[in-house]
């Protein structure tokens, strides 16, 4: 097909969608993209495909529309794209996902023979061209959205393979990609872990998703924060939760009208080591979200731990030192238990220290650094009082005993 009859054949497809199209508006965005293809503005014609794909009201962009956009439009100029836009709009254009992830493959191999072609590739062995598909964006970009497809149509192997593969890339301080891929590879990731329940990768991943993505909406950041949450409860080495409770997404669940309100009580009486409160809001938790019951026995040994290290904050900061009947009166563990829990407490690295077997007592030299709540940071505070009164103290006797030494020197 020649340039002349390929503009006929686009001028055609608008034309035609013009006249099936009743809102004024759309007809404009369709006039638009007539425009700026005939003078070969491709910047403003993706500006355009953007304001068509997400900005119009869905009442009068239709998905069917979409998809004849995409299928009789895009593909014919594709490669004067932007490719990473040319794949967020095919992921738009399509309602299934195995004709979605069908598509995604077919867009791959049409940038791969892009790629040679203005490269001059011969063979695909060349490993000048292997190099450069390993660090073309778009290619890396499309491979996350494949593996994100292979997810949902629940091809675990498939998608496992693709972010083993691009793992060392967003591993790696060496290697600095655009913040929506790196999106594109914590959401996948944080969808991978969700599926097989490994927790503690999940919050991992979602944190790193958040500080990659540049805006979600509210559903979307409900959704978000509602996942981290769980994670943060279920994970069986996170007992450290100041990232999430710092962070804004925190705030979309805080409010008493929220249908989350509950989970994010839970958070917060978790970080703080309220066994009471916690246990409180557990019960609610269990009516809610049934799921949870059948980790019961997990939760309630987590917010035993946390309990500790509160109970341990809560002592001086000159006598680290804690009875085992204090331990159990505080946490509500049997004595006889408590020198397990201390232990577990070790094995996670949640606190350094030594056990006194005979009298019954450890003794801390070290506790994990975690976010406080206002109550907590008052306790430090009268710690720093109490400590800066001793050393006062300590001064005037040292004085008082060597006044005459001091004097002389």
């Amino acid at each position: 097909m020649s340039a002349m009859d390929l503009d006929n054949d686009v001028s055609t497809v608008l034309a035609v969608l013009r006249s099936e199209s009743e809102a004024p508006e759309l007809i404009n965005i369709l006039y638009q993209l007539e425009d700026f293809y005939e003078r070969k503005l491709w910047h403003q014609l993706t500006q355009v495909l953007d304001e068509f794909y997400y900005s119009l009201d869905k009442s009068i962009v239709s998905p069917t529309l979409k998809f004849k956009i995409y299928s009789l439009f895009i593909t014919q100029f594709q490669s004067k794209l932007n490719p990473i836009k040319v794949v967020d709009f095919l992921l738009e254009s399509f309602v299934k996902s195995e004709e979605t992830l069908e598509k995604l493959v077919g867009l791959k191999q049409d940038f791969l023979t892009q790629i040679k072609k203005e490269h001059n590739f011969k063979d695909e062995d060349d490993p000048e061209y292997k190099q450069m598909i390993d660090e073309d964006e778009a290619i890396i970009y499309i491979d996350l959205q494949i593996a994100r497809y292979n997810l949902i149509l629940n091809k675990l192997n498939e998608s496992e393979e693709i972010l083993s593969r691009l793992a060392p890339k967003f591993e790696s301080s060496n290697i600095n990609l655009n913040k929506k891929i790196n999106a594109a590879y914590y959401l996948t990731k944080c969808e991978y872990c969700k599926i097989i329940e490994n927790y503690n990768d999940y919050y991992t991943n979602g944190l790193l998703y958040l500080s990659s993505v540049p805006t979600l909406n509210e559903e979307e950041k409900v959704k978000v924060c509602y996942e981290l949450c769980v994670a943060a409860l279920l994970g069986d080495k996170i007992y450290n939760f100041g990232e999430l409770i710092l962070h804004d997404i925190l705030q979309v669940i805080s409010q008493e009208s929220s249908q989350y309100n509950w989970l994010y009580n839970l958070i917060q009486n978790l970080n703080s080591g309220d066994l009471h409160e916690f246990n409180k809001w557990l019960d609610v938790a269990f009516k809610r979200s049934p799921m949870l019951t059948k980790y019961e026995l997990f939760l309630k040994q987590k917010i035993i731990i946390m309990a500790l290290l509160e109970l341990i904050s809560k002592k001086p900061t000159t006598n680290k030192q804690l009875s085992f009947k204090e331990i159990s009166e505080f946490t509500g563990t049997p004595v006889n238990d408590v020198e397990h829990l201390i232990i577990k407490c070790f094995s996670l690295k949640l606190i350094q220290g030594y056990i006194n077997q005979i009298d019954e007592l450890l003794i801390i030299t070290w506790i994990q650094p975690r976010i406080l709540n206002l109550n907590q940071v008052k306790t430090l505070y009268n710690h720093l009082v109490d400590w800066d009164s001793q050393v006062d103290k300590l001064a005037k006797t040292v004085y008082a005993s060597g006044g005459t030494v001091w004097a002389g020197i």
